[in-house]
């Protein structure tokens, strides 16, 4: 019933030739089945470690620190980039003008309220430029939550001043902006501010 192959002196059965293809068929199978679970292990172990690539590490803190300065500039250059941040923060939150009395908050362009912006982001600026010194950030920190907790700024506030700062950021940075190193960064900042 089977016909049989004669070849340097084996002789095979068309059934033996079958099941070998058969268990062929089988361990082929099994080698697509391990590899690709292992592409999908390696897939999700490089999602993994991309996810800890958005930390604010070293390299993060020096592509903010010069990205602040280019995009913070330097004389007027400075009064626009703080009026375009405040114009959006009142926007959003116009209640918190109040806090800005003092300053004329009513008015972003008053001489006042100006000089307020510009040491408010000088101190910001200070803090991005004291990110590589741990225990000088850690004092400055502690001083501007003590101050602004005397103040009245609530939390909320800060994730405010965050989304605003990153809406202005490319239109000053362009392609130039490290949407990931800012974001890690000042989601870090405003952590240790609350």
């Amino acid at each position: 019933m089977y016909s049989s192959f004669v070849g340097s002196g084996i002789v095979f059965s068309l059934s033996s030739v079958v099941d070998a293809f058969k268990v062929i068929v089988v361990r082929m199978k099994l080698l697509l089945v391990v590899a690709v679970l292992g592409f999908m292990a390696a897939c999700a172990l490089a999602e993994e470690e991309h996810a800890e690539e958005h930390t604010c590490g070293p390299l993060e803190k020096i592509k903010v620190r010069r990205q602040w300065t280019k995009a913070y500039g330097e004389g007027k250059h400075r009064l626009e980039f703080g009026l375009h941040i405040w114009n959006h923060f009142f926007k959003d939150f116009p209640k918190a003008r109040d806090m800005f009395k003092k300053y004329r908050g009513d008015n972003v362009y008053s001489p006042q309220f100006q000089a307020m912006s510009q040491r408010l982001l000088a101190a910001f600026g200070m803090i991005i430029d004291t990110t590589d010194d741990p225990e000088a950030l850690k004092v400055i920190v502690e001083h501007v939550k003590v101050e602004h907790a005397e103040k009245g700024v609530k939390p909320e506030f800060y994730d405010a001043f965050r989304d605003e700062l990153l809406e202005t950021l490319p239109e000053y940075l362009g392609t130039h902006l490290d949407w990931d190193a800012w974001t890690s960064c000042l989601n870090q900042l405003i952590a240790a501010l609350k």
